[in-house]
């Protein structure tokens, strides 16, 4: 899968994610029903929380917790910085632990699917070779036949 379009999946992953959890802690009372804007700016908190991710993706950072951690860290940035700007977040330390709670939540379930998406892109693109590999009778290359 292109960079692009994987970033654009996590985007869109995300926020379906973030609709469902947010929907269903509204449903427990825990957050208030969100407006058109609050919706809007949680979708930009997304996107926003996607770029930051392919920016810092560059870095080289062999180590797989730390690049998860800085993954966290690079949508808290945004969903704190965002959040707090709008006057989405209030100021109080259990919503506070609830959103960070939610973004990591969201984190395993996004990473839990692109794995699972390139798991099955690997396994097509394994069956494309076999077939050709059989049809070739064992020649990885006809060309040099």
């Amino acid at each position: 899968m292109s960079k692009y379009k994987a970033y654009f999946a996590i985007t869109c992953y995300s926020f379906t994610f973030l609709m469902l959890i947010y929907s269903a802690l509204n449903l427990l009372g825990l957050f208030r029903p969100a407006s058109a804007r609050e919706v809007l700016l949680m979708f930009l908190i997304t996107l926003c929380g996607s770029i930051l991710i392919a920016v810092t993706d560059r870095l080289p950072i062999r180590n797989p917790m730390a690049a998860a951690f800085v993954r966290v860290a690079d949508v808290s940035v945004c969903v704190f910085g965002i959040g707090f700007a709008a006057k989405m977040i209030p100021l109080n330390a259990l919503y506070v632990l609830i959103i960070f709670a939610m973004i990591v939540a969201i984190y395993v379930i996004v990473s839990a699917f692109m794995m699972i998406k390139d798991k099955a892109e690997a396994s097509a693109i394994n069956e494309q070779l076999s077939r050709r590999y059989k049809q070739t009778g064992g020649n990885r290359d006809e060309r040099y036949d």
